[in-house]
């Protein structure tokens, strides 16, 4: 019979691999400016530099029932196993996780509606000239959902928390009001955030492909 990993033995596979990563991958030299010394951190793996394989404090249970709360239901269980159980932002793909509720661009996001698109029907992107439809575009990309990672040039990952796409990560063009739903390579599934993380990971530790620079090669355009 075949093994199937419960959430707690992926979550310790991730924290294995990305130690691994870690000492492969983080280089650190102390630079001399004159009165002081400073620690230089460098990386291969994209954004690395900026969160520096360093976990952030776990999920405050106070302020994650309070969220809750707004969000009128709890948050995709995979997500919140490991932000309660390891880290509530920091070391992860691309520059690293947001903490829940720190959105990017200013964004207001309605945690009481429903994210509204779906595999099979997502949001490309508006068209350039029409101010209208980015506005419309964007009022509906930020429902229902958190800005879980920036990948850089205005573009993210969200984890969708509320409607039919719940629990999956979508890829976001903040500049062109799009988003679009990841998938897995080789299942064609959604990608979840334990999947996403292992992904990444995976992508990151095998010297025979190239790293992650932008989830964008997994979304699956309309």
């Amino acid at each position: 019979m075949e093994y199937a990993q419960t959430q707690a033995d992926r979550i310790a596979g991730i924290l294995t691999d990305l130690g691994r990563l870690r000492a492969a991958d983080l280089k650190t030299t102390v630079i001399s400016l004159g009165d002081r010394e400073v620690t230089g951190y460098k990386c291969r793996i994209h954004g690395a530099t900026v969160h520096r394989y360093e976990f952030a404090a776990r999920a405050n249970a106070d302020a994650l029932t309070a969220f809750e709360h707004r969000l009128g239901g709890g948050l995709p269980a995979d997500y919140r196993a490991w932000i309660t159980s390891v880290s509530d932002g920091g070391a992860g793909p691309m520059l690293g996780l947001f903490p829940l509720e720190q959105e990017a661009e200013d964004a207001e996001i309605d945690y009481a509606a429903d994210f509204p698109f779906t595999a099979e029907r997502p949001c490309p992107s508006a068209d350039e000239d029409s101010e209208s439809q980015w506005s419309e575009n964007i009022g509906m990309i930020h429902r229902g959902a958190t800005f879980l990672a920036n990948e850089g040039c205005g573009m993210y990952n969200l984890l969708v928390l509320r409607g039919p796409a719940a629990g999956q990560v979508w890829w976001h063009s903040y500049e062109h009001a799009a988003a679009l739903p990841l998938l897995h390579p080789d299942t064609r599934e959604p990608l979840t955030f334990l999947d996403w993380y292992e992904l990444w990971l995976a992508r990151a530790l095998d010297p025979g492909e190239d790293q992650v620079g932008s989830f964008a090669e997994f979304a699956a355009h309309a």
